[in-house]
């Protein structure tokens, strides 16, 4: 069980609000985010991965326990086993399509590598810099990075946004295939409810 208890004042366009989740979690599970825009999911995933430090917050996983404001403790973020994909995809610039998912990976699995250039189809592009990619392709790169990685716990925040339809359904396939072959527990931020009313049996509104 994933247990997540966090309060956290945030700044937003219409005035200071607080960030407020307390759920539980069962491990294995995929779990889809929604909310209105600038109201904290993209907080909520910066606490979840240590990148923020919550005014206060509990998180524990897998029994350990990641943050707990009141006795000070804070796992930093590459002590988390989690793995969290940015709008902004954050690829390394000087690295290939290749080398980014290579450099990610904590194990090395070059059978992973290629299966995920091969769905996304990237292959043809696999020795080319972030740089000479479209935005789409740029997306599809940041997504099978992260989830190379095999973390216990995967955040995505919009994976899905600069791709066409067909895409977008195979990347979501392929998202859910290897969270559960992973036994990860996935966390997904997007707009489209619609896209994950069949395939997510939880849902979590930040307000």
């Amino acid at each position: 069980m994933i247990k997540i208890k966090i309060k956290h004042q945030i700044y937003t366009s219409s005035g200071n609000k607080f960030l407020e989740v307390n759920e539980q979690i069962s491990e294995g599970s995929f779990v889809h985010v929604s909310g209105d825009s600038g109201i904290g999911k993209t907080t909520f995933f910066k606490t979840l991965s240590g990148l923020i430090t919550p005014d206060f917050g509990f998180i524990q996983m897998n029994g350990k326990t990641l943050l707990d404001t009141s006795n000070k403790i804070h796992l930093p973020p590459q002590k988390r086993n989690v793995s969290m994909m940015f709008q902004n995809y954050a690829i390394f610039p000087n690295m290939t399509v290749r080398q980014n998912l290579v450099f990610a990976q904590k194990e090395n699995n070059i059978m992973l590598v290629d299966d995920l250039l091969e769905s996304f189809d990237l292959k043809n592009f696999e020795h080319i810099l972030p740089s000479k990619l479209s935005g789409g392709q740029q997306q599809r790169v940041a997504l099978a990075r992260t989830l190379v990685q095999k973390a216990d716990l995967i955040l995505l925040d919009e994976p899905l946004s600069a791709v066409d339809m067909t895409m977008r359904k195979l990347m979501l396939n392929k998202i859910i295939q290897l969270t559960k072959d992973n036994g990860s527990t996935c966390f997904i931020i997007s707009h489209n409810e619609e896209e994950f009313e069949n395939v997510s049996k939880n849902t979590l509104k930040i307000k």
